[in-house]
């Protein structure tokens, strides 16, 4: 029995040894981002680790990178739904590529944010418009790397802090927050169709009334 016992114990011991384990790549994903990953990377089954190494220029977004020699299809589904979750559209290879591989069913887990800070530029000086209480169209709102400030019509002036997330310009006021989609349309004005950065809320909210409003500077230059 007590063989019996030593045998079991050896069994899973060689199996822990011979677990897989994922190498997870990542650049400039934002702080939430970073944060859901790693909440994701740890609900999942296989040992991480992450490694401080450049995404080879020649990958996408998001990449799973598997063993030539063995698969774990369950996990891999698992790795790319959590890819999913963040917003990408995970692609799989099963090949070399840029010199990296993979054997013992490791698996390389790339995922590079390439809409993040550096690859967005808010406009700095902004007038509210289409507000659902007129008495706060054309407030000047102003735009720092951390802060978006609000001009009321008192005159006071309103300091929120904002990030760019996920494609979208997130204001966050107490509790809760107001999202911008950003599209660059031409603006007709008596000096011929000018072009904008225009920025649409996305919901609406009931107080502050001057948060129910889109966002928009245009070009006369």
């Amino acid at each position: 029995m007590k063989n019996g016992i030593l045998i079991c114990m050896w069994a899973l011991l060689l199996t822990a040894c011979q677990q897989p384990t994922v190498y997870v790549f990542s650049e400039n994903l934002q702080e939430e981002q970073r944060r859901q990953l790693d909440a994701a990377l740890n609900a999942q089954t296989l040992p991480y680790e992450y490694v401080e190494l450049a995404i080879p220029s020649d990958f996408g977004e998001a990449t799973l990178l598997l063993s030539s020699d063995k698969i774990y299809q369950k996990e891999t589904e698992q790795l790319a739904i959590i890819m999913q979750g963040l917003g990408y559209e995970p692609q799989v290879s099963y090949t070399t590529r840029s010199n990296h591989f993979y054997g013992d069913g490791n698996i390389g887990f790339y995922l590079k944010n390439t809409d993040g800070e550096d690859a967005f530029t808010m406009a700095s000086r902004l007038r509210t418009i289409q507000c659902s209480d007129d008495k706060y169209n054309d407030l000047a709102v102003r735009f720092s790397n951390e802060y978006a400030e609000f001009t009321l019509p008192s005159g006071a002036v309103v300091r929120l802090r904002w990030e760019y997330l996920y494609g979208y310009v997130v204001i966050y006021y107490k509790s809760y927050s107001q999202t911008y989609s950003h599209s660059q349309p031409l603006v007709n004005t008596p000096f011929g169709a000018k072009p904008s950065d225009t920025y649409t809320f996305t919901a609406h909210v009931n107080n502050p009334g001057w948060l129910d409003c889109s966002l928009q500077v245009v070009y006369m230059d």
